[in-house]
């Protein structure tokens, strides 16, 4: 203990003069004044396939009860976060009072929020219903902040009329440069549509539509530490370079990891991050 150690400092004045040893506390002190970086607590939820009617169901899910479900545990649990991130497919009929409902449940977390579309949503909708998140009046529906010692980045994969999804030459710039702009940043991306195949068949065939140009970004960005997807309403853990890439169970209904289309019976879920030096992600469910 540090305690101990200064005491035997003190004795050694009454013997002989170590100048090394005096050197040594010196040196461990110094790394004990050094701060830690701060962890900045993040909270993913997603595919919740939200409906202007609240009774309405998604292959036999109620997804109203179970997204307000995930919320009050997220409150319980983690409701001291920094920023919560809601990436795509938020609503299922895509409709204005849809959205309007899902900013009236978020409440007063929504100065904490940040969202991305999927293909199961409207961007011109989602830009009135959330016109702070979203100050411009057209283009793709991203985002990029900064916060302690990490970035966090939202992607716009929405193809309008299309359930793939695509990240077009002009956001790839995009991102490249918000990447430029802090080289040696650890940085968490957020895109709905995941930029690899989960080897599930159905659901690889409607994945991200010319994923390579991405793929390849992220592979040059040694800065990028995650990759965190919705899309495929399953937990998966994959590798692009030297970034990890996770999905997310969704807030609603859950997708089969079998090569034919099929649903799973898993809980509801979503994922949390914490950042510091490093991180740490953890995929929590209802049942939990």
């Amino acid at each position: 203990m540090i305690i101990n150690e200064n005491i035997a400092d003190i004795l050694d004045w009454f013997g002989p003069f170590h100048l090394a040893d005096i050197q040594s506390s010196n040196e461990k002190s110094k790394q004990a004044s050094i701060p830690r970086p701060m962890s900045i607590r993040v909270v993913q939820v997603t595919d919740a396939h939200l409906f202007r009617d609240p009774d309405s169901v998604l292959a036999g899910v109620s997804t109203w009860k179970t997204f307000r479900a995930v919320l009050e545990q997220i409150d319980r649990r983690h409701g001291n976060f920094d920023y919560l991130i809601l990436t795509g497919d938020l609503a299922q009929d895509e409709e204005l009072d849809t959205y309007l409902l899902l900013r009236e449940a978020l409440g007063d977390w929504l100065e904490h929020c940040r969202i991305i579309p999927g293909n199961h949503d409207n961007r011109a909708n989602l830009r009135q219903a959330f016109p702070e998140l979203f100050p411009n009046k057209d283009g793709p529906l991203t985002f990029a902040l900064s916060t302690g010692d990490w970035k966090l980045i939202g992607l716009d994969s929405h193809l309008p009329g299309e359930i793939k999804g695509r990240v077009d030459a002009n956001q790839l710039q995009w991102l490249q440069d918000q990447l430029r702009i802090g080289p040696s940043v650890q940085t968490l991306l957020f895109v709905h549509h995941p930029p690899m195949d989960i080897n599930v068949g159905w659901l690889d065939k409607i994945g991200l539509d010319g994923a390579a140009d991405l793929v390849d970004l992220i592979m040059a960005s040694p800065q990028i530490k995650a990759i965190c997807a919705g899309h495929v309403h399953q937990e998966f853990t994959g590798q692009i370079g030297a970034a990890k890439m996770y999905t997310t169970p969704s807030t609603s209904v859950q997708f089969g990891a079998r090569t034919g289309q099929s649903f799973d019976t898993s809980a509801a879920g979503y994922r949390t991050f914490r950042l510091d030096d490093g991180y740490h992600t953890q995929v929590h469910r209802l049942s939990d």
